[in-house]
């Protein structure tokens, strides 16, 4: 089976080790984190390994932010994927989580910080109307 390893952060070595891989049989293509506010490169970008076995390299996934955009990119891709580290930690593709646990939880912290923003938006209005009146 083939691989391929889009490496976001650390070492593909370390990680192909760690998760007990074959580090001759997988291709590594290297992404900026930044590349992953772009859904159409990187759903395209996993659409061309079609037959591939997908992972997400990182150095660590407690710390690794978008690990649910990654899974979303996954499921608009139709493809199953995993998430790795250097210490063979794994999270993998799992569309049920995805749907009943992560894309909440991310539309609770989108309208939280819709929230935020209006409420602080309107608070440094009348801080600035108070301050300059006079």
């Amino acid at each position: 089976m083939k691989f391929v390893l889009f490496l976001l952060s650390g070492n593909a070595q370390k990680i192909a080790d760690a998760n007990k891989l074959n580090f001759e049989e997988i291709q590594i293509i290297k992404l900026d984190e930044k590349e992953l506010s772009k859904p159409t490169k990187i759903v395209s970008l996993i659409k061309q390994f079609k037959g591939f076995k997908v992972y997400f390299g990182t150095i660590d996934n407690r710390f690794q932010r978008f690990q649910t955009f990654i899974k979303i990119y996954l499921l608009l891709s139709c493809s199953s994927g995993i998430i790795i580290d250097e210490l063979g930690q794994q999270n993998k593709f799992n569309l049920t989580r995805l749907i009943l646990q992560e894309l909440p939880l991310l539309l609770v912290e989108v309208v939280y910080s819709i929230v935020l923003i209006i409420y602080y938006h309107i608070k440094i209005y009348l801080l600035k109307w108070k301050y300059t009146r006079n």
